[in-house]
């Protein structure tokens, strides 16, 4: 049985596909607008006009865009219809990678609260509005665990019905474990009740 991909390994070969998401961006901009100059796919997609006239050529050469008209200033590109096939490819190529990603992110995080010893205290606390606090959120329920606070000092937003706390509010939750999803530093952490167990879950 081959082994299972590690994060980095995953990680790794999403960002090797910069250039796959860069050229769905470019076709999506295509389909979408009438008539787009480089300069404007460079000011919507955040990326310099060099590396825009290098990608259009590259997808040109490819049969995906064609371009339309003499003047460079006022060339025209439309996508073709194996333009049209490539994008929905890209699509289906990226969402594959991201949710086997995904899956192995969640279980590195259920490893991590797994490896807890909680000794039948279930009352915890999430510090750190982040991707990787949902994906906490998401293995407490079931672990069944109780979810007392969610605390973010500079996010004072409401999610998954809870009200986030700063952190010199944790102590009237009272939690037996604050799970760090991101860094908390030291002076925030004198703030902890002596009694609240602290576990970094970052990956």
């Amino acid at each position: 049985m081959k082994p299972a991909p590690t994060l980095k390994i995953l990680y790794t070969n999403i960002m090797a596909n910069q250039e796959e998401i860069t050229q769905y961006n470019i076709l999506q901009s295509i389909e979408n607008g009438e008539q787009i100059s480089q300069r404007q796919l460079s000011s919507q997609l955040g990326i310099n006009v060099a590396s825009i006239n290098f990608a259009l050529k590259k997808l040109t050469k490819r049969g995906f865009v064609k371009m339309l008209g003499a003047n460079p200033r006022r060339m025209r590109y439309i996508l073709t219809p194996k333009g049209i096939a490539e994008k929905t490819q890209i699509a289906y190529k990226f969402f594959d990678r991201n949710f086997h990603f995904y899956k192995a992110v969640r279980k590195d995080v259920e490893d991590k609260i797994g490896s807890i010893p909680f000794n039948n205290k279930k009352r915890v606390a999430l510090y750190g509005v982040t991707d990787l606090m949902e994906l906490a959120y998401l293995v407490i329920q079931d672990k069944e665990l109780e979810l007392v606070a969610i605390v973010d000092d500079e996010m004072k937003i409401r999610i998954f019905g809870y009200h986030v706390i700063g952190i010199e509010e944790i102590n009237t939750h009272a939690p037996d474990f604050l799970l760090l999803t991101k860094e908390l530093d030291a002076d925030k952490m004198k703030q902890v009740p002596y009694s609240t167990i602290i576990v970094d879950i970052r990956i």
